[in-house]
């Protein structure tokens, strides 16, 4: 008998047997997969997270260091230090009771306060602490807590603290500049913040550094003009005058006259910007911030109108009667403190008589008196730029009635920021050139604006030298073995509209005469206690200031020999105006 061979699909057909008993285990198979799928998505789902959080791809923050801030020779005013900041990420945060203690008295923390800011499991940033130190950060990664981090940052300190505080200003927690030059160049001292993609663990330990990273540029160096030992200097003599005269501020600005350059500028009180809290009511920095009725500070530049305008000579005489003056065709009359008679133009400034500045500014056409007040920066920023800096105001000339005409002849009716002041006499200081102030130190040469002529300027400062004299109205800002020149200033404070007895005491001054090098203006506010004029409480502080910044800066003396300066009005000669 002949067998069939079995072709291929009879050899690998499988039995009835043995196709029930492969489908059965597969089935099996496939029942074991889904029910291990549906018993971990569907009962051990905190499991799984758990550990697909226990390590991860994260990104970190690298922060920029921030650029210092430093005054003319390099001394540093701001700087940044590194600190940690102790932050959290509550869901995944586990830890145990003696860890929970451990960690809530390493952060100065209640236990109940901690429970409060780790319980927010809706959360994945908590801070619980910033401003830490490395050393602090350290001990608490110790305790080895999963879900509490730690992050390098910087915080920024400020060696000279009251001295500087309203000039260098402050940064918020954040790093961010908030008032003063940290404001102003907050872009350039913060630079470009980069990042890095990395492996951490449920500890926040970084397994593996991952090759996404994007280097961090850091913010540069400003450097200021200012001269930190005159900085210095400025703020113990406000100190001194504020607390003599029971004032309520005092401030004070010193540009080098040549440049323009400001060397300190100075209020008080102050604050500490190193404090986590500040005095909001001390925070303004007033030499640009807050703007006063100058007073007599302004009379030298209408005296230099009428000299430029050849209307008066300072040998001229001027009467002041009885030292009241009422106007033409008005029922305003403009007093004296005392009847100075028949007095020079040159007297007019050494007393400073507001009859004698407004029978002179009465043959000054308002136009040209507006606009040579103009000429001298009144009215417009000074384009340092400073945080809040003010304009000032100098209302039109086809506004003024005859009235306003007088009064701000002799500074009243317009207004003015300290710095504006002190800007405007480095006119008296360089033949007639006003030179811009300037906060960052200055390394090209400095173009002037020509105000008035050579002549006129040099004339206004051998006039403003006799303010200095025993004659004048402030002998008290004499600085032994210089010439000095300046005005005073004695103003009413304009309070909702009205004029009040309550003052405003300044002097703006320029020193060595014969070779100008300083121009400072210092400005007392409110003072009630042992006088209120501007020689008796400005005139002082302008001293001590001007006494250090001369010899810190090694200028020779030029006050070889006494000179009455005094030009004496001549009724025989001249012509009474």
């Amino acid at each position: 008998m002949v067998r069939k061979a079995k072709t291929p699909s009879n050899f690998f057909e499988l039995s009835t047997f043995r196709r029930r008993l492969v489908l059965l285990v597969l089935l099996s198979l496939f029942a074991t997969l889904i029910s291990r799928s549906f018993y971990l998505q569907g009962m051990q789902t905190d499991f799984l997270q758990k550990k697909g959080r226990a390590t991860s791809n994260r990104t970190e923050d690298l922060h920029a260091y921030r650029g210092k801030v430093i005054d003319r020779h390099g001394e540093i005013l701001a700087i940044s230090s590194p600190v940690q900041t102790i932050w959290a990420n509550p869901p995944e945060v586990e830890m145990t009771l003696l860890q929970k203690k451990k960690l809530a008295r390493l952060l100065e923390l209640r236990v109940e306060h901690l429970e409060q800011r780790i319980n927010k499991k809706d959360k994945q940033y908590i801070y619980l602490k910033r401003r830490a130190s490395p050393e602090l950060a350290n001990r608490v990664l110790q305790l080895k807590i999963p879900g509490i981090r730690t992050e390098k940052n910087y915080d920024r300190f400020y060696p000279e603290r009251e001295t500087t505080a309203h000039l260098v200003g402050f940064t918020n927690i954040d790093g961010l500049g908030q008032e003063g030059i940290e404001r102003h160049a907050n872009n350039l001292l913060s630079g470009i913040p980069g990042y890095k993609k990395v492996l951490k663990d449920n500890l926040g330990r970084i397994v593996d550094d991952l090759q996404d990273i994007k280097i961090p540029v850091d913010g540069r160096d400003v450097q200021l003009a200012i001269d930190k030992r005159l900085q210095y200097s400025s703020y113990q003599a406000l100190k001194k005058a504020v607390e003599k005269h029971g004032a309520t501020s005092g401030s004070a600005v010193l540009l080098d006259a040549k440049t323009g350059e400001v060397l300190s500028m100075t209020n008080y009180p102050s604050f500490n910007p190193n404090s986590k809290r500040k005095p909001t009511e001390r925070i303004r920095n007033k030499v640009v911030t807050d703007i006063f009725e100058p007073g007599s500070t302004i009379k030298p530049l209408t005296i230099s109108a009428a000299l430029e305008s050849n209307i008066v000579k300072p040998e001229s005489v001027i009467d002041t009667e009885k030292g009241h003056y009422r106007l033409g065709g008005s029922r305003f009359t403009v007093r004296d403190t005392k009847a100075y008679g028949i007095i020079s133009v040159s007297e007019v400034i050494q007393k400073s008589s507001n009859v004698g500045t407004t029978i002179i500014s009465e043959k000054l056409d308002s136009k040209y008196l507006w606009s040579t007040i103009n000429l001298f920066g009144l009215g417009i920023k000074t384009g340092i730029e400073f945080p809040g800096e003010t304009s000032g105001k100098v209302h039109h000339y086809k506004k003024w009635r005859k009235t306003e005409h007088a009064t701000i002849s002799y500074g009243y009716g317009l207004s003015a920021n300290l710095l504006q002041l002190a800007q405007a006499y480095t006119v008296f200081a360089n033949e007639g050139e006003l030179k811009t102030a300037k906060l960052f130190k200055n390394s090209e040469p400095v173009i002037g604006r020509k105000v008035l002529s050579s002549k006129t300027s040099n004339k206004m400062l051998e006039i403003l030298e006799t303010v200095v004299s025993d004659d004048g109205t402030a002998p008290q800002a004499k600085v032994p073995g210089y010439r000095v020149a300046g005005k005073t200033g004695t103003a009413h404070k304009l309070i909702n509209g009205v004029y009040e007895n309550k003052y405003i005491g300044s002097f703006i001054g320029i020193a060595p005469v014969s070779n100008p090098r300083f121009v400072l203006a210092v400005m007392i506010d409110e003072p009630t206690l042992n006088g209120y004029y501007g020689g008796v409480v400005a005139g002082p502080v302008f001293s001590a200031i001007m006494n250090d910044a001369l010899k810190i800066y090694s200028v020779p003396q030029d006050a070889i020999e006494e000179k009455e300066n005094t030009i004496v009005a001549d009724s025989k000669n001249d012509k009474v105006i």
